[in-house]
C-alpha cells in the first residue's frame, strides 16, 4: 500500500509539472500515436498533443517555420523504434531552432512508469483504485 501511495505522489507530482510545463501556447507535447494522447488525457494531462509522424512531416515541407520559437515535450515510448524517433525528432528541432524539454521525459523514466506511453493510466489505474477521483482538476493545476 505504501509502495503505491510513493507511486501516486510521484506520478501527481509529474502530471502536476508536465501540465505546467505544457500550459504555453508554444509548446507541444509530441506522441507517437491517438492511444498514447488518450492515455495522458486520462491521467490529467491538458496540453496540445502533436503525433511524431506529423511532425516529422510538416518539418519535412515547412522546416524552421514549423519549430522556431517553439518548445517541444517528447514522450514517445522507451523501446527501440520509439527511442529512435526521440532522438531523430530532438536533433531535428534543435538543429533547425526549436527547443526540447527533456525534463518531463526524465522524470517519467526516474518514476518507473511503463516504457509504453499507452499502458500508463492502466498501469496507474491497476495501482491506485481511486486515481480518477483523486486527480480531479483542481488538484491537478
Amino acid at each position: 500500500m505504501k509502495a503505491n501511495l510513493l507511486l501516486f505522489q510521484h506520478v501527481l507530482e509529474w502530471v502536476r509539472e508536465l501540465n505546467s510545463r505544457a500550459s504555453f501556447s508554444d509548446v507541444e507535447v509530441v506522441v507517437e500515436g491517438p492511444k498514447d494522447e488518450a492515455a495522458l488525457e486520462n491521467i490529467g494531462i491538458h496540453a496540445t498533443f502533436t503525433y511524431a509522424s506529423r511532425l516529422l512531416k510538416d518539418i519535412k515541407e515547412f522546416g524552421e517555420g514549423r519549430v522556431t520559437d517553439k518548445t517541444f515535450i517528447i514522450l514517445t515510448d522507451f523501446d527501440k523504434e520509439g527511442k529512435s524517433i526521440h532522438d531523430k525528432l530532438k536533433r531535428l528541432i534543435t538543429e533547425l531552432g526549436g527547443k526540447v524539454d527533456e525534463t518531463p521525459r526524465d522524470h517519467y523514466k526516474s518514476i518507473g512508469l511503463p516504457p509504453m506511453i499507452e499502458e500508463l493510466s492502466g498501469f496507474l489505474k491497476r495501482r491506485v483504485v481511486d486515481w480518477s477521483v483523486l486527480t480531479t482538476d483542481w488538484q491537478l493545476k
